[in-house]
């Protein structure tokens, strides 16, 4: 008697998208309405101060870091920390149904910490549900085709993330990882200063992580450091200025192994607490 093993078809996680913003309504919006999504999977949501309200055995999974979002299974509640401005919050809420829905990720508890739901996560679960959440946050493909057919620049960031209730900083990384085009961005992080004269300086902007889309990766590079020219920073940071009130200018890339400087169109913009900069090459 021969005996065959039988295994079964595993949905994947931009089917499940798609099933969810159709049976959800949210097609039919511009951007996702979160409450409608957690009432189409029976969830229950509530927002408090996690550092006064958690219980500490919570707070010891996730180590130093602060916790920002939960989902309990048994009990069908997702939970933010009431400290998180609206955009986090979507985002966090959104993280939490990845957990939900995805498969293998049953749990009876996820405590998300502000490592886990950042970009530089290494947790494998962690990063599937964050990559789930742009997902569903950017209405699965609508972002994409919208995207590609505006400027790669600091206005079209703050128009889509106006439009699609998402921060500068998803909505900038959503627009390079789904561009056809050659394009890179490249986050700043302010650098701490030590010392009585440094002060007295204007703050050091140095590379906190870059992403570049398919053909820039393989046509040009990956990644690259370097800090903000201070006369850049002097003009994109005074309090007030709009994000959309860029820099541009020209600037030279040496790559490895080669002499030669390759030169980039490059524009500097900023949400207050962090430095953004789009990488074209010249004359594309």
């Amino acid at each position: 008697m021969t005996t065959f093993n039988a295994s079964y078809l595993e949905i994947e996680p931009r089917e499940l998208v798609t099933y969810l913003l159709r049976e959800s309504g949210q097609f039919d919006r511009e951007s996702v309405n979160t409450a409608s999504l957690l009432e189409f999977l029976g969830l229950s949501y509530v927002s408090f101060n996690f550092d006064l309200e958690l219980p500490q055995e919570a707070k010891q999974t996730v180590g130093d870091a602060r916790p920002r979002a939960l989902i309990s299974f048994d009990d069908r509640i997702v939970a933010t920390d009431s400290d998180l401005d609206e955009n986090r919050t979507r985002f966090s809420i959104l993280h939490e149904v990845g957990h939900f829905v995805l498969p293998h990720h049953e749990h009876s508890l996820y405590v998300c910490d502000d490592i886990g739901l950042s970009p530089a996560t290494r947790l494998v679960f962690e990063k599937e549900a964050s990559v789930f959440a742009a997902d569903l946050l950017f209405v699965g493909d609508r972002f994409a085709l919208e995207s590609n057919n505006r400027p790669i620049n600091a206005a079209t960031v703050k128009a889509l993330a106006t439009k699609y209730s998402a921060s500068f900083e998803a909505t900038a990384r959503r627009m390079v990882e789904k561009s056809f085009r050659p394009c890179m961005l490249v986050v700043f992080k302010k650098e701490a200063r030590q010392s009585g004269d440094e002060l007295s300086q204007l703050p050091t902007w140095g590379v906190r992580y870059c992403v570049a889309s398919p053909t820039f990766k393989t046509q040009y590079f990956e990644s690259l450091s370097g800090t903000v020219p201070p006369e850049v920073v002097a003009l994109i940071t005074p309090p007030g200025r709009d994000i959309a009130d860029s820099h541009n200018m020209e600037v030279a890339v040496r790559f490895s192994g080669d002499e030669k400087e390759h030169q980039f169109s490059a524009e500097f913009f900023s949400n207050t607490y962090n430095i953004f900069c789009f990488m074209i090459p010249s004359g594309v």
